[in-house]
């Protein structure tokens, strides 16, 4: 794994932090490149309602939350001209147990997240 500092190490744990940043990551291992609709489908497989607003809501989310956050920790690319979205080559050398989903976790667990000081 390439060499990372500390304040990088916050970054990745703060993006590992949201189950559904960690199911973008599960994805994005199994397919190497997507689109932002491909991912928010993939995402919503694990919800319930109906799927087109549920699907508009989720590539909000994608867009202004997710995408920069897990961008920011290093661990993917994503052209949002090309609507490409591809891991780092330290994303994809996140080792799966860090990618997993937590144990109890539920669909509407997605949107919170882990306070990390």
């Amino acid at each position: 794994m390439p060499t990372v500092d500390r304040t990088e190490w916050s970054k990745i744990y703060a993006a590992l932090s949201n189950d559904e940043r960690r199911e973008l990551l599960r994805y994005l291992k199994d397919v190497h490149v997507a689109q932002i609709e491909d991912v928010a489908q993939q995402l919503l497989k694990r919800e319930s309602g109906s799927a087109e607003e549920k699907s508009d809501a989720m590539k909000i989310r994608l867009h202004h939350m997710h995408l920069p956050k897990v961008g920011e920790a290093g661990l993917l690319t994503w052209d949002p001209q090309q609507n490409q979205i591809a891991l780092t080559a330290l994303g994809s050398q996140l080792p799966a147990e860090l990618i997993e989903p937590r144990l109890g976790s539920s669909p509407s667990a997605g949107d919170r997240e882990i306070a990390l000081d």
